[in-house]
């Protein structure tokens, strides 16, 4: 006791001091209106800071789930679009016996891993064989196609990348429809290249190049990239063209994989065709 005494009358100005602040203060704000709106400001400021924080952690956490909305709505549409179905006719043809048989259905994918810097490159996807994944599956992008199943596990599958010269792909000139074979080069992740477009045909820097519908992997017409340069080959009588990828393989994150409910079939006749030649 004697103790807190001493203390008190050693500090007893500084203490005096500080209640007489405290004091002071809050008289100033229970007496002025000026003051309280400035209070009741700061507070809602604080308040509305807190709310905005919960708010972007909240949005941060369900990107993920709208993100999967969005996949889901727009493999529905692809799977809806008569370009990826096959016209049956009756025998007898009226034009209301028109059937469509779905011949593609697209399976929304995350890519988990994914190189672009390799001589080789590979992509991983986050569904396997339990999710209907098989190898020669094909993978595409909003704004192009991604690769090709090599070997899947239950939980997971391994694609060759277009980024990887051991792939090649059938592909054309939206414009006037002249196909050749699409395989990358090796030294820019941001290019591919476009061999054996014959030479009567027209082409204009900025032309669309597509899957041309020629094997059982892509569907037709699925933008590919771009029309960067030309050359002619002349010890083939045909052009080479350089072609700027649409999607950017460095931020791919999405994807669909493509099943074709008639790849057997189609396999079937081809190995058909060697067989028989």
């Amino acid at each position: 006791m004697r103790e807190f005494i001493n203390f008190f009358l050693k500090w007893r100005f500084i203490i005096f001091f500080f209640l007489l602040e405290f004091s002071a203060i809050f008289l100033s704000f229970s007496n002025s209106k000026f003051h309280q709106y400035i209070y009741a400001g700061s507070s809602n400021f604080i308040i509305g800071k807190i709310y905005e924080t919960i708010y972007k952690l909240r949005s941060y956490f369900l990107l993920e789930i709208e993100n999967q909305k969005l996949l889901n709505e727009n493999r529905k549409l692809r799977d809806a679009q008569i370009s990826y179905k096959i016209r049956k006719i009756s025998k007898d043809f009226k034009e209301e016996d028109i059937n469509y048989l779905q011949q593609y259905t697209f399976t929304p994918v995350q890519i988990i891993n994914n190189s672009i810097h390799e001589q080789d490159n590979y992509i991983t996807i986050n569904k396997g064989n339990i999710d209907g994944i098989k190898p020669d599956m094909g993978i595409i992008l909003s704004n192009g196609i991604a690769g090709i199943i090599i070997k899947t596990s239950p939980h997971f599958s391994i694609a060759i990348s277009l980024l990887n010269p051991k792939i090649k792909v059938n592909a054309r000139l939206k414009k006037n429809k002249c196909f050749g074979t699409l395989s990358w080069d090796g030294v820019d992740h941001e290019y591919v290249i476009l061999y054996d477009i014959p030479r009567h045909s027209t082409i204009h820097k900025g032309d669309i190049v597509e899957t041309d519908g020629k094997s059982a992997t892509f569907p037709e017409g699925i933008p590919i990239g771009k029309v960067h340069s030309y050359k002619f080959d002349e010890e083939h009588a045909n052009y080479i063209i350089k072609v700027k990828l649409m999607a950017n393989f460095s931020t791919i994150e999405n994807a669909y994989v493509v099943k074709n409910f008639f790849k057997k079939e189609w396999n079937d006749l081809q190995l058909y065709k060697v067989e028989n030649k």
